[in-house]
């Protein structure tokens, strides 16, 4: 037996040959350990030896969905025909759990109700020139722009935050979710069309998919007092990983997220719509927690795959008519 072998004997009861070491190191770290028990386990249920590399070829293939004997080694043996696994029912209430938050990849619906559904963020900049303005034409130009909102309102889902006093990068966030892309760019000409609108500047516009409502409840964001946007861009090499390691981090990155139940954070996907891959939104009562779940998602393996275009935007939430007062003007 070789040295390796007896090692590995001694420490998990079962040895494994040097061609199924190879293969296991070149699993990513962050889930070897999980592939080994994988593996061990597997061999003592089919009564083997010893680990054998077909083993792990058929572990992999299984997690990226390929056929183990597309994947496996033609000078390799394949081991009996594994057992169909027991269904495990936590894992099953795992997914339930986590169905109300939208997947970045989410799956597609044939069904012919189903609707497809955007959010939509534009950030506002007000010209100075707006504080120089008549009382009568500033109280004109803000009604004018709330009853373009409440226009589209039965088919637009509209909430307004401030960032006056928290960026240099614009005074209102207006986030609107729909159902329909023409819909929401005629809103934003409208609003821009108003006596209001001719002093503002668009000065960002993001754009992801959220699902489709076929089989849920429509998306409406909350009423939390804070809100917290970012687009993202993933790396080249993110699409390069095999499936059952992007799944790993993505399952980490959920983990993270749920030791925070103060904060609800919604994935929208953007590629292909906008300049980004995902946009990220975070919705709390409390800012602290926001920045503190921002930083332990630093700590995650996909973080590693994320090119940080914007560090994000905090505003605060307020009825539209609040908001549109702390632009200035009398």
């Amino acid at each position: 037996m070789a040295a390796d072998e007896t090692k590995d004997q001694e420490v998990s009861g079962i040895p494994w040959t040097d061609d199924a070491q190879a293969l296991l190191k070149k699993v990513p770290f962050f889930i070897r350990k999980n592939v080994e028990k994988e593996a061990e386990d597997y061999a003592r249920s089919h009564g083997m030896s010893r680990v054998e590399a077909s083993v792990i070829v058929r572990i992999k293939a299984s997690k990226s969905g390929d056929s183990p004997e597309a994947s496996a080694p033609t000078e390799m043996p394949a081991p009996p025909p594994p057992a169909a696994p027991a269904e495990n029912p936590s894992a099953r209430e795992g997914i339930q759990a986590e169905a109300p938050r939208v997947s970045e990849s989410p799956a597609p619906r044939t069904s012919a109700t189903a609707l497809r559904e955007y959010a939509s963020f534009i950030i506002l900049r007000i010209d100075p020139e707006w504080r120089k303005v008549h009382p009568a034409e500033v109280g004109h130009g803000k009604k004018e722009f709330g009853d373009v909102v409440r226009t589209f309102e039965s088919q637009v889902a509209s909430s307004s935050y401030s960032l006056v006093g928290l960026s240099g990068l614009g005074d209102v966030i207006l986030w609107r979710v729909g159902t329909n892309i023409g819909l929401l760019q005629e809103m934003t000409g409208k609003l821009l069309s108003t006596y209001l609108g001719r002093y503002l500047t668009v000065e960002r516009s993001y754009l992801g998919f959220l699902g489709e409502t076929g089989s849920r409840t429509p998306f409406v964001p909350r009423n939390s007092r804070f809100i917290h946007v970012r687009p993202l861009v993933r790396s080249k090499d993110w699409p390069q990983l095999p499936d059952f390691v992007r799944e790993g981090a993505e399952r980490e990155r959920r983990a993270v997220v749920d030791r925070f139940p103060g904060v609800r954070m919604t994935l929208a996907s953007s590629y292909g719509l906008d300049e980004s891959d995902l946009l990220m939104i975070m919705e709390s009562d409390s800012a602290e927690l926001i920045v503190d779940l921002n930083q332990a998602l630093q700590t995650t393996q996909e973080n590693r795959y994320l090119n940080i275009t914007c560090r994000g935007l905090t505003g605060i939430s307020r009825p539209l008519g609040d908001v549109l007062d702390m632009l200035g003007g009398v």
